[in-house]
């Protein structure tokens, strides 16, 4: 009997522990419940904020890449040095400088075999230049250097009057007028970049460089095409106005001082001109206006010192002393001349000399 008695004490004690075990249970379940959810809401918020980040890096990428492009615009846009591969820059331009000095000297010919000479007309164009060295058949090197001198100096003339804008009634405004218009507009337009840049309050990199790089694309465009042949609405393409008018001109000039007997040479020769006055005028016009600081171009004159830093000639190193120049029948190309300290020289004068008179 007390065996029975103790089994049946244990079996009340297990009913009247089981209401409280559930009960914290279910308390510890819905606990366990509400944390889940409060988990999962706070993961929800978590992945919402994520993609909220996600969406502002990305579009911090896009704003930092759209500064770039203009930071990149901007920086095209104030950079005044030309790449290696304009067709304008120093290197380009030396070239070219050196090409059109050749084309000369093919033009003017070596005045020796089938060329008459003019001696009176040689030594009348010799006075205008200062020099009174006197001319024979035999000084080939002075008649050549004379005559390449006068021909740059005839396109010079040809190009002042072209320039002229006084003179635009003579060519269609938009045929063979462009180049002067284009020029002379632009040069104007520099006038008023200038007075914005200096005469109006204000920091930024755009409008200091504006005058400069309006300058340098225009003159740019002007020397790579200007002249150039012109296309007709058929297609087909003719000479400019300019061109085939001076090339004329410019033949009957210096035939007055060289006669080519050889008709077929004559003919090679006389085509040759056309392209020497585009080159002349697209170079002194618009290549040397390009260049940053713009480049000049320097004549040296009768009796002048021989300097060959910035002179090229026939002669010894030691005769410098006592030769002077007789003749620059080519000038000096360089930047920031008078500034010694900055001084570039893209080509050197082309000089004829002669011994120094002594007292």
């Amino acid at each position: 009997m007390a065996s029975f008695t103790r089994q049946n004490d244990n079996s009340r004690t297990d009913d009247n522990e089981n209401p409280g075990l559930k009960e914290s249970y279910k308390k510890l379940s819905n606990e366990h419940e509400k944390l889940k959810k409060q988990l999962e809401e706070q993961i929800n918020l978590n992945i919402k904020k994520d993609n909220i980040i996600q969406e502002l890096e990305r579009k911090n990428t896009e704003l930092k890449e759209e500064a770039s492009k203009y930071q990149s615009a901007l920086g095209a846009a104030t950079n005044l040095q030309l790449s290696d591969s304009d067709a304008n820059n120093p290197v380009a331009l030396k070239n070219d400088v050196l090409r059109l000095q050749d084309l000369l000297e093919d033009y003017i010919t070596t005045c020796k075999g089938n060329v008459e000479i003019n001696i009176n007309e040689m030594q009348k164009l010799l006075k205008r230049y200062n020099s009174d060295s006197v001319i024979t058949k035999d000084q080939k090197p002075l008649i050549k250097a004379l005559l390449q001198r006068h021909v740059i100096e005839e396109i010079f003339e040809y190009g002042g009057k072209y320039f002229d804008f006084n003179n635009l009634q003579i060519y269609n405004k938009y045929g063979s007028g462009t180049e002067t218009y284009l020029y002379n507009r632009t040069c104007a337009l520099l006038r008023l970049a200038e007075v914005i840049a200096e005469k109006r309050d204000g920091v930024d990199d755009i409008t200091s460089v504006l005058p400069i790089r309006l300058r340098q694309e225009v003159f740019a465009a002007l020397g790579n095409r200007g002249f150039n042949r012109i296309i007709a609405k058929t297609g087909t393409t003719y000479p400019h106005e300019f061109i085939n008018g001076y090339q004329d001109i410019l033949n009957r000039e210096i035939g007055k001082y060289r006669k080519l007997k050889d008709p077929e040479k004559k003919r090679e020769i006389e085509d040759m001109a056309g392209e020497i006055i585009r080159k002349v005028v697209t170079l002194f016009w618009f290549r040397l206006g390009v260049q940053e600081p713009i480049a000049e171009y320097i004549w040296f004159d009768y009796n002048d010192n021989i300097n060959p830093s910035y002179m090229e000639g026939k002669w010894e190193i030691d005769e410098i002393d006592d030769i002077v120049v007789d003749i620059c029948y080519f000038p000096l190309i360089a930047q920031n001349f008078d500034d010694k300290s900055k001084c570039q020289i893209y080509t050197p004068a082309r000089i004829l000399h002669k011994t120094k008179q002594t007292c």
